[in-house]
């Protein structure tokens, strides 16, 4: 079989070059494209792009071939296809149907772009019901997904839209001509694919569409100065944003919602990090931009996934637990009950105005956005300002498997500092949200709510013994401390701790670090400095794996923003600076520091990894792990204001 490759390069690369194949060299600085066509039957067998100019074009993104398909009553028409190469840019498919009727393909490789023109000077609207240019992705190379800020109810996708894949680049979309298309994105967690489809109607008018594929190069953000740490963080900065395909469940009207993966499950508890990315770079591209993805993400946890309580589910996937008639806490089969998903909820529909402006869309979902409140207040249990979880949190008390928060290998419940921090960030925001509406009432009473829990916060979580807080309480009133800095970092950065206070704690905590031996700061630092005993883990691993100890990367985010917050600059530079080194140079076939491709088997993913930089997780690709490159922004006051300022303004980091 005859093949033609098509090459746009910065440079010449050592890349395998067919028999009876055509070598281009371009010379745009942002673009590396290798596109590998066969003559017989007019498909892309290889693509492979790189918007950094770091040789990794050569990576095929494809598990099938590209393919252009005539539908009609839902089956691909059969074609005679002749393929030509009118110039050496450019590759010609000309599709012989019925009727003499003809369809055009065409391919062109320009120094900055990748064009696809479809066309038809025929009456195709009798006898073809639509044209599809059908994408299949190789997951496990890459979880290529679609990023688009416009989804159709049916769970389609318009242009602009911006193909990313982690790690080698992105391309922005863009269609010029008519008739306008959609496109549509599906796949099998099970079966590991991934199909990106762009359909093309047809009419009696003929059809001419051009499609431009250019790279998305992010501008560095404005009060952001060190332009050689941004171009080390700019590609990884998408690895954050992957929209789910509805593969790991939630029917049609969970297509585009932040997932972990666009393979794996969207979770609620976490939906934080989307927020911080959505102020720190709202813009993604021209007509891509991240406020209408956190819209649509808040709006499916509230519309889709929250009970008649009031609670919110975990995971798409699932469902939330109802409360007990009488009050008591039992388990329901297959429900879910954490007590984190409802303020990370509230606090992405305060970031979505924030970053919009959107006061139309607050007054709409404000009442929705009170009755999420509601729960959270109701489960304050004892009335002393702390919002409890339906768990125990006893030593011994699970399984079955019933986690209280997005750290779901933990026995976690009763008062749990992280829920907590989580819950007085909400309420800070949602105040500020009624203030926004001039309900002065309903904003001092959430304002009130969220002093309430501050003032109980320390006397509730604090260790004595080691110098900084333990993780939950559990309802025999022992205090957990399972030696992670989460509870402590969080805390410092939405304003609960002091910096004189923050910092005192930070030190022991980096002492008691230090007298680890670890040293993989590439990997961030690890969950926890000691063993979690096994009667408070629901899912156990032995220690330095996943949530006993393992360097699980986005934890380290928030910890690089309480050392940064606190003063602790000459602790938090040397990971920040690991950290990015690996992420820009890579550490994986695919060009992941952080990810080796959609894995889905325990000890193999690389979101995860052992105190020797063995991978130890399971996805492979976890949306999480890129919250570091925040912390990189997070540095800068204004920055930091932009995110957490409602927080610093309640007077409790001293800046």
């Amino acid at each position: 079989m005859k093949r033609f490759l098509i090459l746009a390069l910065l440079a010449v690369c050592a890349l395998p070059v067919h028999a009876g194949s055509v070598l281009l060299t371009g010379s745009s600085p942002s673009l590396q494209l290798n596109l590998e066509a066969d003559r017989e039957f007019g498909r892309i067998t290889r693509l492979g792009w790189d918007t950094e100019g770091t040789n990794r074009a050569g990576t095929n993104l494809l598990k099938a071939p590209v393919e252009l398909r005539v539908i009609r009553g839902g089956k691909a028409l059969k074609a005679h296809v002749h393929v030509d190469t009118p110039n050496p840019e450019t590759v010609r498919c000309d599709y012989s149907l019925a009727g003499g009727k003809k369809v055009v393909w065409e391919v062109g490789v320009q120094s900055d772009r990748l064009r696809m023109q479809v066309s038809s000077r025929d009456d195709l609207s009798k006898g073809v019901d639509r044209l599809e240019l059908v994408f299949p992705f190789e997951p496990t190379t890459a979880v290529t997904c679609v990023i688009a800020d416009n989804w159709t109810a049916d769970g389609r996708f318009t242009l602009p839209a911006i193909l990313n894949a982690p790690d080698l680049g992105q391309m922005l979309v863009t269609q010029t001509g008519q008739p306008a298309l959609t496109g549509r994105i599906e796949g099998s967690r099970s079966g590991k694919w991934v199909t990106v489809t762009l359909e093309f109607p047809v009419s009696a008018q003929g059809l001419s569409s051009c499609l431009d594929f250019t790279p998305v190069v992010l501008p560095r953000p404005a009060g952001f100065s060190d332009e050689r740490q941004w171009e080390a963080a700019r590609r990884g900065w998408f690895n954050l944003i992957e929209l789910s395909c509805g593969a790991s469940g939630g029917n049609k009207e969970v297509m585009g919602t932040w997932a972990n993966n666009v393979l794996s499950d969207p979770v609620s508890s976490v939906l934080y990090m989307l927020v911080d990315a959505a102020l720190l770079v709202p813009e993604l591209a021209p007509g891509v931009s991240m406020p209408p993805i956190l819209r649509r993400t808040v709006e499916y946890w509230m519309d889709h996934k929250t009970n008649g309580d009031g609670l919110i589910a975990y995971t798409a996937g699932g469902t939330a637990a109802k409360d007990a008639p009488d009050g008591k806490n039992t388990f329901e089969s297959g429900a879910q009950s954490v007590m984190d998903g409802n303020p990370a909820v509230l606090i992405g529909a305060w970031g979505y105005v924030k970053a919009s402006g959107d006061m139309d869309w607050l007054k709409a979902r404000i009442k929705g956005l009170e009755s999420l409140s509601a729960y959270m207040e109701r489960h304050d249990t004892d009335g002393d300002g702390l919002i409890e979880s339906k768990q125990s949190g006893n030593s011994g008390s699970r399984p079955p498997r019933d986690p209280d928060c997005a750290w779901d290998c933990y026995a976690s419940g009763h008062k749990n500092a992280y829920v907590n921090t989580m819950a007085y960030r909400a309420w800070r925001g949602l105040a500020e949200l009624e203030g926004r509406l001039g309900r002065t009432e309903q904003e001092q009473r959430y304002r009130q709510q969220a002093d309430k829990l501050k003032a109980a916060f320390l006397p509730a979580f604090y260790n004595a013994e080691t110098g900084w807080l333990g993780f939950w309480r559990s309802r025999d009133g022992v205090l957990h401390d399972i030696w992670s800095d989460a509870p402590t970092s969080y805390a410092i950065n939405y304003g609960l701790i002091d910096k004189a206070r923050g910092r005192e704690m930070l030190e022991r905590y980096w002492s008691a670090l230090k007298k680890t031996g670890f040293t993989r700061f590439d990997l961030g630092v690890p969950v926890c400095l000691r063993p979690v005993p096994r009667e408070e883990m629901e899912a156990y691993f032995d220690f330095k794996q996943f949530l006993n100890g393992g360097c699980c990367v986005s934890n380290t985010s928030y910890l690089l923003n309480a050392l940064y917050a606190v003063g602790m600059t000459d602790e938090a530079d040397p990971i920040l600076n690991a950290m990015l080194k690996r992420q820009k140079d890579g550490a994986f076939p695919n060009g992941g520091g952080f990810q080796n491709g959609f894995v889905d088997h325990m000890g193999l993913g690389a979101e995860v990894f052992d105190w020797d930089g063995n991978p130890a997780g399971y996805e492979g690709h976890l949306v999480y792990c890129w919250a570091f490159l925040h912390s990189m922004l997070l540095r800068e006051p204004a920055l930091r204001e932009r995110v957490y300022g409602n927080l610093l303004q309640a007077g409790s980091i001293q800046r």
